[in-house]
């Protein structure tokens, strides 16, 4: 079995804009930061430089704000040095008992329910 550990990458923009990505590797932490660090000296190496056609993300723009500068981030880690999306459901969780004479295990799901008020 091979051993990951999960890194939370996120950013808050103005407007109330925030974005936040699970990453998993099987690094430390210092090697992560190493790892991030790389990156984010990538993504600056785009600031103001046009991006051709077919080259980094084929997109013809150049990397100027916050959402792009974490998107070239990800896109860096995941991409070139192969860390893998996480994704984490925070509305679920499962609980193990054994409380009864078996093991038990339960499932906590919140749900909502939105009802227009007339």
């Amino acid at each position: 079995m091979v051993e990951s550990n999960i890194f939370k990458i996120e950013y808050y923009w103005y407007e109330g804009e925030h974005e936040e990505t699970f990453l998993g590797k099987d690094v430390n932490k210092d090697e992560f930061e190493k790892d991030l660090l790389e990156a984010r000296n990538f993504a600056e190496k785009l600031k103001g430089v046009e991006i051709k056609e077919g080259e980094y993300f084929g997109r013809g723009y150049r990397v100027e704000c916050l959402p792009e500068f974490y998107n070239q981030i990800i896109w860096f880690l995941i991409n070139k040095k192969e860390y893998k999306e996480c994704q984490l459901n925070e509305d679920i969780s499962y609980a193990i008992d054994d409380s009864n004479k078996e093991i038990g295990i339960t499932k906590d799901e919140k749900t909502t329910k939105i009802t227009e008020l007339k």
